[in-house]
């Protein structure tokens, strides 16, 4: 291991913040303390698992590439904006954004501002305008949609074995003990958890999710007319 890059982080609740900070790791010869935060596929994950240095730095690089952006916007027609803002800006709000499922309303508040600007970017809007007539123009889901959306297209995949198997092993059809008419609806088994961590697991949530949509979604036989459909489905719960 090279000593200067090793990190360990230990999941614990804020009241044993201040025993952890005094842990240490011996390895061999190198010590290695605990650290608040790691970095992993470049997602902050810290150790009360609340996603909110994740939240800071991605509202951070939104900023700096929308004030960027905006410095050049009088040379952008409309179209040349909105692709702009796909590939730098709505690009990292949906960068492993299925972790943000069960956090906090302030997380997702803040993550919702930076998509409110961009809309209102493109749009040309003053910040006094209401955000949500341009995100139904722009046909833009709110973030906490896209969140459920990601998650639920995992879960699609992962049912119909198109994805990584440690995924697949996590979704499991609900099979009644007797006969129902619930047996004919795609159901999956939500296992009971005593935490809210464990409630936000993707075993749980997926689960959760998926059991709360319309069977004709459930039953899509191909991945573009499942898409097609959940997303109108959660564009008229938004708008």
């Amino acid at each position: 291991m090279n000593d200067g890059k090793t990190q360990y982080l230990p999941i614990v609740p804020k009241s044993a913040d201040a025993i952890v900070d005094k842990s240490v790791i011996r390895v061999g010869v190198a010590t290695i303390t605990a650290s608040p935060c790691v970095q992993c596929l470049d997602v902050c994950i810290d150790r009360h698992l609340d996603i909110k240095k994740q939240v800071s730095q991605t509202i951070s690089a939104c900023s700096f590439y929308l004030r960027n952006i905006n410095q050049i916007s009088r040379f952008l027609p409309r179209p040349t904006k909105e692709r702009v803002v796909n590939a730098i800006i709505t690009s990292r709000l949906d960068y492993s954004n299925a972790l943000l499922y069960g956090t906090s309303a302030i997380n997702i508040a803040r993550l919702q501002r930076i998509q409110n600007m961009a809309a209102r970017f493109i749009m040309r809007s003053p910040r006094s305008d209401s955000a949500t007539p341009l995100l139904r123009e722009l046909h833009w889901l709110p973030i906490v949609c896209r969140v459920d959306f990601k998650l639920l297209v995992f879960t699609y995949k992962a049912m119909h074995y198109d994805a990584p198997v440690y995924l697949c092993e996590l979704v499991c059809p609900y099979q009644p003990t007797r006969t129902l008419r619930s047996a004919n609806n795609s159901m999956l088994q939500v296992k009971r958890t005593r935490t809210k961590s464990g409630d936000c697991s993707f075993a749980i949530a997926a689960a959760s999710l998926w059991n709360n949509l319309p069977t004709v979604i459930k039953t899509c036989d191909n991945l573009t007319s499942y898409k097609r459909l959940l997303k109108t489905h959660f564009f008229r719960i938004a708008y």
